[in-house]
């Protein structure tokens, strides 16, 4: 990327141009882009249309059967709404930078758009965000923990193995659940209990799936021993039936905090990877308290689907 900046730049004569670019109001920056697109969409024929269908990967359809999907949205959706886990409907775009600025995404993989906007790449953001706004104008209070949960399909800019099972484009749901820090790690273990419990209802239960979880040890926590001997615990006290796996290196990350849990699913004598989650420090950021606590999770539902 750096060399064919360089390149371009040379050709057009400025190696300072982008520097120039970042110094202008956020509004005069997308005033320009935008007359720049809307020259560039002037010289676009219907044919190159077509033949942009043909090359983009980032536009090629699913090979997902559409009611198989949407009937397993609807199917998460109200199981979370039973169980107190409010369902949010999200935009297709999210605010610029809404990934790398928690500092753990490259701006590269993700499709930046104008208007101060990039399209979703990754919908547990977006319902941490909701949330931040939300306790920060006093629209919520997460004294008593709150809980968001989506289904959305969501685009990422990083190449992906050609095994026909992987796309640019996949559908995902996702939950983050809200609490203030009560002592002791209840409110992490509220958090962990309500979205357990949620799995267990829904893939366990309802799709007989056959799981099994490996929980992971990661930085975050003073107390990092008895953090997640206690997280370990509820998660063999919630699902006794489902095999847990211990991952007990201690691993510095800027994703999650204390630890982070894999779901995987056995079919037809293969191991599936589909979901993950863990705690995470995005509302306290963004909030700028650090009594808030924050776990998110997710399933990919095109791998529900396509194994």
């Amino acid at each position: 990327m750096e060399e064919i900046t360089k390149r371009i730049l040379t050709q057009l004569g400025d190696t300072e141009l982008v520097e120039k670019l970042l110094a202008l109001p956020g509004a005069d920056f997308n005033s320009l882009m935008l007359k720049v697109f809307q020259a560039q969409s002037d010289k676009v024929t219907p044919v190159e249309v077509v033949k942009a269908m043909q090359t983009n990967r980032f536009v090629v359809p699913s090979d997902v059967d559409p009611v198989a999907y949407h009937t397993l949205e609807t199917e998460f959706l109200t199981t979370a709404h039973k169980l107190g886990i409010k369902p949010i409907l999200l935009s297709p775009s999210a605010p610029f930078a809404s990934s790398s600025a928690f500092g753990y995404v490259d701006q590269k993989n993700v499709v930046s758009a104008l208007r101060g906007t990039e399209i979703l790449s990754d919908p547990t953001n977006m319902l941490a965000i909701i949330l931040a706004e939300k306790l920060k104008s006093m629209k919520a209070d997460n004294t008593t923990p709150i809980h968001y949960c989506t289904t959305a399909r969501v685009l990422r800019a990083q190449v992906f193995p050609n095994t026909g099972r992987h796309f640019a484009h996949f559908g995902l749901f996702g939950m983050v659940s809200s609490g203030k820090d009560k002592g002791s790690y209840r409110c992490e273990q509220e958090l962990l209990f309500k979205q357990l419990t949620f799995y267990k209802e829904l893939v366990i239960q309802r799709y007989k799936a056959n799981l099994s979880i490996v929980l992971s040890k990661r930085r975050g926590y003073t107390d990092g021993e008895g953090f997640f001997k206690s997280m370990a615990e509820l998660v063999a006290r919630v699902l006794p039936d489902v095999p847990l796996s211990l991952n007990l290196v201690d691993q510095e990350n800027n994703y999650y905090q204390g630890l982070n849990y894999n779901i995987n699913m056995e079919k037809d004598g293969e191991i599936i990877n589909i979901g993950d989650g863990g705690f995470v420090d995005w509302i306290q950021r963004m909030t700028n308290n650090k009594k808030e606590r924050c776990l998110i999770s997710g399933i990919g539902l095109d791998r529900l689907l396509l194994y």
